[in-house]
């Protein structure tokens, strides 16, 4: 699942090219923002040269896009393809209840390995600026098709209500987890859980049957 411009190479030694100029970035970009971000250090840090930068990111605002859009996507990308095989399992809403307290561990795993608020950031940094803007509409749209698959599987199972649309249907999952920033932000979060059981009963909506309950 490719969700973005991220230089893709074929050979194992420009994949770690790849990656390491994306971590070295984004440890940048966290200490000091994007003013951090100077290729001749990025350059020195990595032992890569400035001109294999330039061949794999074109530009440093290229290299400060493509770290945006893996950081957005890595967690999606990982988690995604696991729900998938998690849905095609389930066959009734019955089935789908009874998982409620792995489906809370799953979400409270998903945002400890990257919280909303980081992924909203992120979204934040494309405000007039359009080659970011394009950047993420892309990396977003390819998150929104692999979560309409495991809305597809559910609709297919029966079990997502008949009048919904699966990508629709997709989006308001996918924005109720973007959401979630909205609890971390707060001086007083609720608990991870509370959040969870909060989140799932609100999913609960888009299947056949009554929300889920509470245990």
């Amino acid at each position: 699942m490719a969700t973005n411009s991220v230089p893709k190479p074929k050979q194992q030694r420009a994949k770690d090219t790849v990656a390491k100029l994306l971590e070295a970035t984004d440890r940048a970009m966290r200490a000091g923002g994007e003013a951090a971000v100077r290729i001749q250090e990025i350059s020195a840090e990595t032992g890569i040269s400035i001109g294999s930068i330039y061949h794999h990111f074109q530009d440093r605002d290229g290299l400060i896009r493509a770290t945006y859009s893996h950081n957005y996507a890595r967690v999606m990308e990982h988690d995604l393809p696991l729900v998938k095989q998690f849905m095609d399992k389930i066959s009734s809403r019955e089935q789908l209840m009874e998982q409620e307290p792995q489906m809370v561990e799953f979400l409270n795993r998903h945002f400890k390995n990257q919280p909303a608020l980081e992924r909203a950031a992120i979204v934040g940094t494309s405000a007039g600026r359009p080659l970011m803007q394009a950047e993420m509409s892309r990396v977003q749209h390819v998150l929104n098709e692999s979560a309409t698959e495991v809305m597809d599987i559910a609709a297919e199972h029966g079990i997502l209500k008949d009048h919904l649309n699966p990508r629709a249907a997709a989006m308001v999952v996918l924005g109720l987890l973007l959401g979630r920033a909205v609890a971390e932000l707060d001086s007083e979060p609720v608990s991870d859980d509370d959040w969870a059981h909060a989140a799932l009963t609100a999913m609960g909506g888009l299947f056949i049957g009554p929300s889920l309950p509470r245990q």
